[in-house]
């Protein structure tokens, strides 16, 4: 008999995973609670994750939940900075777990496409045509990499983003954006990020990819999944990654 989905978050055990391990001051930073009437935006772990308006609060948490937990098994189960393609395949496995619907287009080295020669240009103008139509998930997108842009490098979005997403030379990441859509569930768009560089990888959304003769690669993905069922699972998995919360995801930010 299949396990249930609260059985199987019940079953992960995340003894080991580093804790006590940002700056209190970092920890009790003010922020903006999840608010449905507003775009907000949020470090989970090693993603830059943002709201559509509209999104529910509780959905929000959900959704920030379900990343985090799905970052921290991946962490347990693959060493980034050997495999981080493994990494990525682990975090989105976990995801599927939990019930989302993946559907993934694969790794393509953007590297010489394009004009841009920043990591965060790059992000944004692979997401223009991925997207497509997608004018609102990227103006979000968008908003959410500037305020990150607009922050001193020592700020407590930009270390805990760093501490997740770099590894010497090496840089995985992933890029989010949750609206709602028009079945009464939630989808988010996520652009998986890989950087390869010959040198140590420093503020890493605004690396000069280029001139530094670094490879930039990416996988969009879409996910998927019914919100009712989202919900019913949130109360475990926040269960689960409570503990880890002050050191893995950062204030809410309005943008």
């Amino acid at each position: 008999m299949p396990i249930s989905r609260i059985d199987y978050v019940k079953s992960i055990d995340l003894s080991g995973t580093p804790r006590g391990i940002r700056a209190q001051d970092a920890v009790t930073e003010a922020g903006e609670v999840f608010d449905k009437a507003k775009t907000q935006a949020q470090i989970v772990g090693a993603s830059v994750f943002s709201f559509a308006q509209g999104v529910d609060a509780q959905t929000r948490d959900a959704i920030s939940d379900s990343a985090l937990l799905a970052q921290l098994v991946a962490n347990k189960r693959v060493d980034v900075a050997s495999d981080p393609v493994g990494w990525y395949t682990a975090y989105a496995g976990v995801l599927q777990d939990l019930g989302w619907v993946l559907q993934e287009a694969g790794w393509n080295d953007y590297t010489a496409d394009g004009t841009a020669v920043e990591v965060h240009q790059k992000i944004i103008e692979v997401l223009g045509v991925v997207l497509a139509t997608g004018a609102t998930a990227l103006a979000i997108v968008t908003s959410a990499l500037n305020a990150l842009k607009a922050m001193k490098d020592d700020s407590p979005w930009i270390t805990l983003f760093a501490r997740e997403s770099q590894k010497a030379r090496i840089a995985r990441f992933q890029i989010e954006v949750a609206e709602n859509d028009s079945k009464g569930g939630v989808m988010v768009t996520m652009l998986g990020c890989l950087i390869e560089a010959e040198n140590n990888i420093t503020q890493v959304l605004f690396f000069k990819f280029k001139s530094a003769n670094a490879r930039f690669k990416a996988n969009n993905a879409k996910l998927s999944m019914n919100a009712p069922a989202l919900l019913e699972l949130s109360p475990a998995i926040r269960s689960k990654v409570r503990a880890y919360q002050a050191d893995y995801l950062s204030s809410i930010k309005d943008i």
